[in-house]
């Protein structure tokens, strides 16, 4: 696939068993949802070795500036856009639940989007994610700061010498658009709902690519890289205070209650 130069892609929170890189369009370099512990050849979604302050005693990532900047005048719009006709109504509400709970944002939902032909990967059965994201992206409405891609068909990208990688979801870093795939997120579930917070998680976790977050190294942060398994979203529950502070504004305080999912046992 062409490397071309719009974005940055992310492999985001939580890529099951896989990872890739890969770009399309006028995007600079994509990194896929929470994957394998592999990185994109570019470098991109590396975290570097700088230490955070000592206040918070943390090491991150060297995050670029959140994209959505308050110039906006209200909260930024941020649309969830199902990909095929199956996608929940229940899982809808409840990530555009999360989103508002986690980032100054508002969230709203599309009529669902037939899956484009273009993306469809037949030798797999799959659909490839970075060409999805290009349809998200000639899809996105004017006002949108974010346009997040939701289906429930298996996904795909490019990692390193694996041509065909499948994922959980990928998004340009510090760009608009991202595309989070249910497939994954139902594997080894105790059910529906443990699915949903799965799969919400790995939404907060692409978005926050979307703001310019990288792959971060604190056990337990949402922007954590899956090391290879959808299992580690079952230990995560929130952004760490490196992380909140790298986003500055777009940070939201987390009600009284914590997210809409039980905090991990210990260990």
């Amino acid at each position: 696939m062409t490397l071309t130069n719009r974005r940055t892609f992310s492999i985001g929170m939580l890529g099951l068993m896989l990872l890739g890189c890969t770009s399309a369009r006028d995007r600079s370099q994509r990194t896929s949802a929470k994957v394998p512990s592999a990185r994109p050849a570019t470098g991109a979604s590396q975290i570097s070795s700088q230490a955070s302050s000592a206040a918070t005693n943390l090491s991150h990532s060297a995050s670029p500036a959140p994209r959505l900047t308050p110039q906006v005048a209200s909260p930024a719009v941020v649309y969830l856009a199902p990909l095929g006709s199956d996608f929940k109504s229940e899982d809808l509400a409840f990530i555009a639940r999360t989103v508002e709970i986690f980032y100054r944002v508002t969230c709203k939902s599309l009529d669902a989007m037939p899956l484009p032909k273009a993306a469809f990967y037949p030798a797999r059965n799959r659909y490839r994610a970075e060409k999805l994201l290009d349809a998200l992206y000639e899809h996105r409405p004017p006002d949108a700061h974010v346009i997040i891609g939701l289906t429930t068909v298996d996904i795909s990208t490019t990692k390193g010498d694996h041509a065909d990688w499948g994922i959980l979801g990928l998004a340009t870093v510090s760009g608009g658009e991202c595309v989070i795939s249910k497939f994954r997120a139902q594997k080894s579930a105790r059910d529906e709902h443990h699915t949903r917070q799965r799969l919400a998680k790995t939404v907060v976790h692409e978005v926050g690519h979307t703001l310019g977050l990288r792959h971060c190294p604190n056990f337990g942060c949402l922007m954590e890289d899956g090391q290879g398994t959808v299992l580690t979203t079952d230990h995560e529950y929130d952004l760490c205070a490196a992380c909140r502070t790298a986003l500055g504004s777009w940070a939201v305080e987390l009600p009284s209650d914590g997210p809409p999912w039980p905090r991990p046992a210990p260990g």
